[in-house]
């Protein structure tokens, strides 16, 4: 079963042993720990300051009794306590997103970038890269990113072209957006034109002229297309 590439160490092969992983053993990590210290440190002794002062000022002009005053001077530690605790939670909620709502829709437009699979790119291992990205599409199928980069790869690096013809078709049927769309249609095109597929060409060439009709782009594709097809009429007469 393919795992997710973000929780993978390495491909285990014949020559190694299996790869090993460390989970999180807590819901506390280093981080988490030292925020409650800062917080502890600055807060608690300043919260406890201000409440007893308080107090005394309520027990010097008689508003409350001795009594009370040193049962209020007990209470401010549990204050204080759930003082921390509050200011903790809302300062690790916050803390991958500074600006609230605004930054978290940010982060679902922003593109997602694969830096594993660059690493092993650059370092020449096109197979493994591709295996990670095949992973990456199992968890997020939905990721045209992935699958477009993963069919370049395959056409560029690893001379198949089969497999990068079925990703580019696979972003073309799962509607994706224009960008998406020209990039396959674009990948489609340079391989049927590199390939000599003549046929293929014509017909995504057709595609990419309707569909981005008054576009300089699509106005290419209809001259190339057009360009193609008196080719085809001048070698049949």
């Amino acid at each position: 079963m393919a795992r997710n590439p973000s929780q993978r160490t390495s491909r285990p092969t014949a020559a190694r042993g299996p790869a090993h992983r460390t989970g999180r053993l807590t819901n506390i990590d280093a981080r988490d720990v030292a925020s409650l210290l800062r917080i502890t440190f600055w807060f608690a002794p300043a919260c406890i300051l201000i409440l007893s002062f308080a107090w005394y000022r309520l027990w010097i002009i008689g508003t409350i009794s001795g009594a009370q005053f040193g049962i209020f001077l007990v209470v401010d530690f549990p204050l204080a306590a759930i003082g921390v605790l509050v200011i903790n939670a809302l300062a690790t909620r916050h803390a991958g997103d500074p600006l609230g709502g605004m930054a978290t829709a940010g982060r679902r437009d922003r593109r997602p970038t694969y830096v594993r699979q660059e690493m092993l790119i650059a370092r020449g291992e096109y197979a493994e890269a591709a295996a990670y990205f095949r992973d990456h599409l199992v968890v997020e199928p939905d990721d045209t990113e992935a699958r477009l980069r993963l069919a370049h790869l395959l056409e560029t690096r690893l001379a198949d072209d089969a497999g990068a013809e079925a990703l580019y078709k696979e972003v073309q049927s799962r509607h994706p957006s224009p960008e998406g769309e020209t990039a396959a249609t674009n990948g489609l095109i340079d391989l049927y034109r590199r390939t000599g597929r003549r046929d293929r060409l014509i017909v995504e060439l057709a595609h990419f002229a309707e569909r981005f009709r008054g576009s300089a782009a699509g106005e290419a594709a209809r001259r190339e297309l057009m360009e193609l097809k008196r080719e085809g009429s001048d070698q049949g007469s």
